[in-house]
């Protein structure tokens, strides 16, 4: 994800902090363990932020090349003897201009509305992620950036999916085929959906099983009632529109709305 801001600010700060606790040794040898671990520290965090800001576009990638030029010196100085000024000095460039270089950019990007967008879909989904939950989250939230609403829905979908895949591995396919057997006794739509051998014994199987007969079997396995089974069954459909050709054109409000109500069906009654 792009770095917000605030983080490039801080980041700055301590180059600041950094580079005063190096001027009042002048031309001394840095001998101090604490001063070079913490210069390390700043050095791999810049390097480690550094792509997604080229990446993003939205500062100049000479400059950026520049910082880049002066952390990978800093972070080589760190592990041999260097001398204070030295090492103030390649902290010189960055102190004086990544506000303007980096924050002020990003400040400007991050008051877009597609960027306010990303964040609020960030936001509808609560702390308690899983590793895959979050990238699908997160991939979601780009895609709103670039106007790639289609995909954003796609993404969030596939989160929701993890989510209920991870739930029924919790539970164990005893349970998942216990849940076909009590569903496949049941007269009527959405129950005749389920067939017998929808049965599984594996998460490959699993992973290969049908989204719309798992948001059915989702009653027995989770306790949901049929009007939060037919809204999830009405996103599974608003996912599906979004992955085949067709006129359906979501905005970033749509995008939005998705991702807030597959937080409350979903992610807020099933626990990771």
């Amino acid at each position: 994800m792009l770095p917000r801001s605030d983080d490039i600010e801080s980041l700055q700060g301590r180059a600041k902090r950094l580079t005063r606790d190096l001027k009042k040794q002048g031309g001394a040898e840095v001998t101090k363990t604490g001063v070079k671990t913490e210069l390390a520290k700043l050095a791999r965090e810049w390097l480690r932020l550094s792509p997604s800001l080229r990446d993003s576009g939205i500062c100049l990638s000479d400059r950026l090349d520049v910082y880049d030029q002066r952390m990978k010196e800093i972070l080589a100085s760190t592990t041999t003897r260097a001398r204070a000024s030295a090492l103030a000095s390649k902290l010189a460039e960055f102190v004086k201009s990544a506000f303007d270089d980096v924050v002020v950019p990003l400040i400007k990007f991050e008051g877009s509305p597609r960027q306010v967008a990303a964040r609020q879909i960030l936001m509808a989904f609560h702390a308690g992620l899983t590793p895959d939950e979050a990238l699908y989250i997160e991939e979601a939230a780009r895609c709103v950036t670039v106007q790639c609403y289609r995909a954003s829905l796609i993404m969030l979908w596939a989160a929701a999916i993890a989510r209920l895949h991870g739930g029924v591995v919790r539970l164990g396919f005893a349970a998942y085929n216990r849940a076909v057997d009590a569903t496949t006794t049941k007269k009527g739509t959405p129950f005749n959906r389920v067939k017998d051998g929808a049965k599984i014994s594996s998460l490959p199987e699993l992973q290969r099983s049908r989204d719309a007969d798992l948001l059915v079997l989702g009653m027995e396995l989770f306790g949901y009632d049929l009007q939060v089974f037919q809204e999830l069954d009405r996103l599974l459909g608003v996912r599906n529109d979004a992955a085949h050709p067709g006129m359906a054109q979501p905005g970033a409000l749509d995008v939005q709305q998705y991702a807030t109500k597959l937080s409350a069906l979903v992610f807020d009654r099933i626990p990771a």
